[in-house]
């Protein structure tokens, strides 16, 4: 077969979305022709592989909002009356999104993702949910409900600990939405091929 032969096949199979050589040579009601046809449809990693994931990891987690905003408040003013718990508020960015993208990574591995959004919108609940369960177990372990969520809930009308309650899973939702939303269109749109 001539090189330029195959150069035009490989062309063509890149133009068409098909496979080249499997699907020319298969018969029309082949299943195998199929999944090949199907197979192409769905989302592949970026090569490198490692230096992409790593690219998306760095700048989901310095993109955060609540990454950003805390460093920056820091910055400002290093002395505060929970360090450890506005650093570990800091830390839990990066690990959330390092677990999500190893959980997202291997269910593409399982079961590869079809679209963007699917992938997407797996990211984003694994990665709100974990978000809001590292920043509950930080709030509960540092003792920070009591000086940081009970002077708002007390300036608000109404029983205590339902005002408590509602002050801590509206701020707990608002972080888990602010540092993953973004992330789970980042790391889709950085790590994976349609």
């Amino acid at each position: 077969m001539l090189i330029t032969t195959m150069l035009l096949r490989r062309l063509v199979a890149r133009l068409t979305g098909t496979r080249g050589e499997t699907a020319e040579r298969s018969p029309p009601g082949d299943p195998q022709a199929a999944s090949d046809t199907t197979g192409s449809r769905r989302l592949r990693w970026r090569m490198p592989w490692l230096a992409w994931q790593t690219l998306s990891w760095v700048s989901l987690t310095l993109l955060a909002p609540p990454f950003w905003a805390i460093g920056a408040l820091q910055i400002i003013n290093p002395h505060s009356d929970q360090p450890f718990f506005w650093n570990g508020l800091m830390a839990i960015v990066p690990l959330a999104g390092g677990i999500t993208i190893v959980l997202t990574n291997q269910q593409h591995y399982r079961a590869p993702f079809r679209s963007h959004r699917a992938a997407a919108l797996y990211y984003f609940q694994r990665s709100m949910a974990l978000s809001c369960v590292l920043v509950l177990l930080l709030l509960w372990g540092t003792h920070a409900i009591d000086d940081l969520v009970a002077p708002l809930a007390i300036a608000t009308p109404g029983s205590h600990p339902g005002a408590l309650a509602l002050w801590m899973t509206g701020l707990v939702a608002a972080f888990g939405i602010s540092s993953s939303l973004h992330a789970s269109i980042l790391h889709v749109w950085l790590a994976f091929l349609a």
